[in-house]
C-alpha cells in the first residue's frame, strides 16, 4: 500500500462474443460498428482477461484515479509478466509522425481524417517486433500517450509481414473523433486463427488498462497475483471488465470472501458513509423508510386483510418489502 491511498490491480476473465462485443470505457472509447452475420450463423465464442488499476482512499472508491498507471505498475511490466520471453508484434494506427520508433518496419504516412471527413491530420502506422521489459518500456514510456495499439504474440509459422497484414483489418477502419472507435472486433476471430493471443491496449478513465483476447481461456490471475505481491499491491477480481465495473461493489464482495478466508483484516479501510452494498446502509434505509412503509401498506390493504393487533403485525417481513426496490447498478 502506498501511504493513506491504496493501489489496487483490478481483472476480469470472461466470454467474448466480437459481434455483440458490449462497451468500452464510457466517454474514452468505443468499438467500431461490427458487421452482422449471415442468418443462421453462429458467433464464435472467444475470451477475454481484462485489466486495469486505481487507487483510492477506502471501500467506497470516491474519486478513484483509474488506470494501470494508478496501481503503481508500468503496462510494459503488466505485459511482460503474462508474456515472459515471448516475442511480440508491436502494431500502431493514427499514430503521430513524430512517435515512429527508430526500430519500426512497415512505415506508411498517410491523412487521417476527424470530424466526419471536414478536417485532417498526419497519420501514420507502422509495426515492430519486441521482446523484454526494456523493448517494451521504450514504446509504452508514456502511460498518458496512445504510441501503441496492441501486441499479437508472434506465432513461429508466420512472417512479420503476414501479421502485419492480418492486423490490418483490426484498425484500418478506425476513427479519431470522441471518443475514438480504435478496433474492429469482428476480426478478432480471424486474427485469433494465426495467433493465440493478442493484447490491445485500451483506455480506463485516467489511464490504460488492458484487454487479452484468445481463443481459449487464458489465466493470468496466478501471474498478476505475483506482480500485484511485488508491490503489496490488492488484486481485486470484478464480474465484468473492471474498466466497466464499480470499484466499491466489487471491494465489498471481495471483502465478503476475505473476511470468510482469512483471519487478517481486510487491507482495505471501511468509509465513514458506508457504500450502497455495505449491510450498514441498507439498515439505515429500512429504518428511515419503515414507518412510511407501514402507512402505505395499511392504506393499500382492503379492510378484510388489514392486521388487527400487534402480534399479526410482528409477523410481516419488512425485509421482503424492501428488497423490491433495486439498488444501484453493478455497472457505472
Amino acid at each position: 500500500m502506498d501511504g493513506e491511498r491504496i493501489r489496487a490491480l483490478g481483472f476480469s476473465q470472461t466470454e467474448f462474443n466480437p459481434h455483440d462485443p458490449g462497451r468500452l470505457c464510457r466517454g474514452r472509447e468505443r468499438w467500431i460498428t461490427p458487421w452482422d452475420l449471415d442468418e443462421g450463423e453462429e458467433p464464435p465464442v472467444l475470451h477475454r482477461l481484462t485489466i486495469t488499476g486505481a487507487h483510492f482512499e477506502n471501500d467506497s472508491a470516491r474519486n478513484a484515479m483509474r488506470g494501470i498507471n494508478h496501481a503503481g505498475f508500468e503496462t510494459a511490466q503488466v505485459i511482460n509478466k503474462l508474456f515472459p520471453r515471448k516475442k511480440l508484434l508491436a502494431f500502431m494506427e493514427d499514430g503521430h509522425p513524430a512517435d515512429i520508433p527508430e526500430l519500426a518496419e512497415g512505415v506508411e504516412l498517410y491523412d487521417g481524417h476527424r470530424a466526419g471527413g471536414l478536417s485532417t491530420v498526419p497519420c501514420v502506422r507502422w509495426h515492430q517486433t519486441v521482446s523484454g521489459i526494456k523493448q517494451l518500456q521504450h514504446l509504452l514510456n508514456d502511460p498518458m500517450k496512445d504510441r501503441v495499439r496492441g501486441f499479437a504474440v508472434l506465432p513461429s509459422d508466420r512472417s512479420v509481414e503476414e501479421l502485419a497484414d492480418l492486423l490490418y483489418p483490426l484498425v484500418s477502419l478506425s476513427t479519431l473523433d470522441s471518443p475514438p472507435a480504435r478496433f474492429q472486433p469482428a476480426v478478432l476471430d480471424e486474427v485469433l486463427n494465426h495467433v493465440d493471443t493478442l493484447i490491445l491496449l485500451h483506455r480506463d478513465k485516467q489511464g490504460p488498462a488492458l484487454g487479452v483476447y484468445s481463443r481459449k481461456p487464458f489465466d493470468g490471475s496466478a501471474k498478476l497475483q505475483a506482480l500485484a505481491d511485488s508491490k503489496t499491491t490488492l488484486l481485486v477480481p470484478f464480474a465484468i471488465p473492471p474498466m466497466l465495473a464499480r470499484w466499491d461493489r466489487a471491494l465489498w464482495e471481495m471483502r465478503q470472501k476475505w473476511e470468510v478466508d482469512h483471519e487478517e483484516p481486510f487491507p482495505v479501510p471501511q468509509a465513514s458513509d458506508p457504500s450502497a452494498w455495505d449491510p450498514r446502509r441498507r439498515d439505515r434505509r429500512r429504518r428511515k423508510n419503515k414507518p412510511l412503509e407501514d402507512e402505505t401498506l395499511a392504506a393499500e390493504e382492503p379492510p378484510s386483510t388489514r392486521l388487527t393487533s400487534p402480534a399479526d403485525e410482528s409477523m410481516i417481513d419488512f425485509d421482503d418489502v424492501l428488497l423490491v426496490s433495486s439498488g444501484p447498478a453493478h455497472e457505472e
